[in-house]
């Protein structure tokens, strides 16, 4: 099959939907299906959280250098949750690429910007159109909330306009699905996972003394990764966190990522003056990212966004558990062998649950073996077959 993707987050945005994407283009590429994607056009300043460099500042990595992607004219997206997204300007520009492309499927990933290219594309080759989505837009609305008092029940409606223009929709869990349906959704859908990007690995005692040896790291430590935007609610873990270490005061808080709440976040932990016992260590790539879930006892997320939660489930295939917000799709994706879930914004249930994880290595152990279990359903060779009969249902 020849699959084009159109997304409106990619490289060298920092996003679960690219990372998602890019490991399932790449397993299918491996299983002999031709693969493009169509993207915003980003500029330097977006692409350098994505880039490495050496100690003389010289690019050494462009970590997506070989992605067969089209780019797509854009602007700036004021307020963007990662400081990095684009708008892109949806005029047909790459209508002709696509007709010498040739798709088989169209493949888009949100119902604005670039999935406008898509939608055109689709009409225009009487090609079959596939969308997913991947958000409940309800819960960025905050990022703009002159336009959503304005435009906001009518997006909801464009919404549903547009998903039933496709031939099939998906969602990572089935209650966002179930959500579009109450909103009018027609068309074919099911939910469907997006895959986990590296291997399960279950730490050994020794490994991880080895790896928080190399993040000198001495006590119990708590992990956080993704983007730093408000509906990630890190400030609830912080606040959290300030209550473990009346328990555990040699505790660590590592928390990964970039976005628009860094700095409200590290005002916030020496406001609490745990800023000693919290680490923000940024961007890293994924061998770093490894190595820092091997450092971890507890995974932490209270997100009222999440859909699947990558980051999470990268945690489980380390063998942490967690602790998550019961909220949208965590709560599809975190049995309660694999973890707890606690209520949003309960700052000291969250709390009581993350010491009865530090101080139990028993429940530690059970919940982590659990999860490394639980997430081998995901893997990128499972999702991408899943997505093999997706797409031949849908052509046939």
């Amino acid at each position: 099959m020849r699959i084009a993707y159109f997304a409106d987050n990619f490289y060298p945005e920092i996003s679960g939907i690219s990372d998602s994407i890019i490991t399932t283009g790449e397993e299918l590429r491996k299983r002999g299906h031709e693969v493009v994607y169509v993207a915003p056009w980003y500029g330097k300043k977006e692409f350098k959280p994505a880039r490495r460099y050496d100690e003389h500042k010289k690019l050494i990595h462009d970590i997506r250098e070989d992605l067969p992607v089209r780019r797509v004219p854009s602007l700036p997206f004021p307020n963007s949750p990662t400081g990095q997204s684009r708008i892109a300007m949806p005029f047909g520009f790459t209508l002709p690429f696509m007709r010498r492309f040739k798709p088989d499927i169209i493949h888009s990933q949100a119902p604005h910007g670039v999935g406008l290219e898509a939608l055109y594309a689709a009409l225009a080759l009487d090609v079959p159109l596939v969308g997913t989505e991947h958000t409940p837009v309800e819960e960025f609305f905050h990022y703009s909330p002159a336009v959503a008092a304005t435009f906001g029940a009518q997006w909801l409606r464009w919404e549903r306009w547009y998903y039933n223009r496709c031939r099939f929709v998906t969602a990572p869990y089935q209650g966002l699905i179930d959500e579009m349906r109450k909103r009018g959704l027609r068309a074919e859908g099911r939910a469907q996972a997006n895959p986990v990007p590296f291997e399960s690995i279950v730490s050994t005692a020794e490994q991880k003394a080895a790896c928080r040896s190399a993040f000198d790291m001495k006590g119990p430590v708590i992990l956080v990764s993704g983007r730093l935007a408000p509906e990630k609610k890190v400030d609830i873990v912080l606040r959290a966190f300030a209550q473990v270490l009346a328990e555990f005061p040699d505790a660590t808080l590592v928390v990964t990522g970039h976005g628009s709440s860094e700095r409200s976040l590290k005002n916030l932990a020496k406001g609490l003056q745990i800023d000693k016992n919290v680490q923000f260590v940024g961007f890293v790539n994924a061998a770093a990212l490894q190595q820092l879930y091997c450092t971890a006892d507890v995974y932490a997320i209270m997100s009222t966004a999440e859909t699947q939660s990558l980051s999470l489930m990268q945690g489980f295939a380390s063998g942490v558990p967690a602790v998550c917000a019961r909220a949208r799709g965590l709560v599809e994706y975190c049995p309660s062998d694999c973890g707890f879930l606690v209520e949003p914004d309960n700052v000291g249930a969250l709390a009581e649950k993350l010491k009865l994880v530090l101080e139990d290595h028993d429940l530690r152990a059970r919940m982590g073996a659990r999860g490394v279990e639980f997430v081998k359903r995901f893997t990128p060779e499972k999702v991408a077959e899943q997505w093999e009969e997706i797409y031949k249902s849908v052509i046939l």
